[in-house]
């Protein structure tokens, strides 16, 4: 009588582990198709990016080009500048003002440490 009982609990054991062999087969075969149709989602998603992405960055080459090119003339027009105020004598006027702006500053700083003083006493 045991052995009896003992074989039909390792029937009911093989067929409910072939019922769960089958039902992880299933989820698996779930997963894998999942997987797949997100693979090729990502690869739609690239592609679209990719002919997107192109365009835009030729433009933005472009536009860095044109503002390269258009620097290097502001500095080559400084530089024409810079020469042309160092053979004039407009470089003295700049001296000057760098000399009254440093006696100014110093003439203005006095004045207030002055005022200090007084309303200290």
């Amino acid at each position: 009588m045991a052995t009896t009982e003992l074989y039909q609990g390792l029937t009911f054991l093989s067929y409910s582990t072939g019922i769960i062999v089958i039902l992880v087969g299933i989820m698996l075969v779930k997963v894998l198709f999942d997987i797949s149709k997100l693979t090729r989602n990502i690869d739609e998603t690239a592609t679209i990016i990719k002919t997107e992405l192109e365009p835009t960055l030729k433009n933005i080459n472009k536009s860095v080009e044109i503002i390269s090119n258009v620097i290097i003339k502001t500095d080559e027009g400084i530089q024409k500048v810079r020469k042309f105020i160092s053979k004039t004598p407009l470089q003295l006027i700049g001296k000057v003002s760098k000399i009254t702006g440093k006696a100014t500053k110093g003439f203005f700083s006095g004045l207030c440490s002055a005022f200090k003083m007084f309303s200290k006493k």
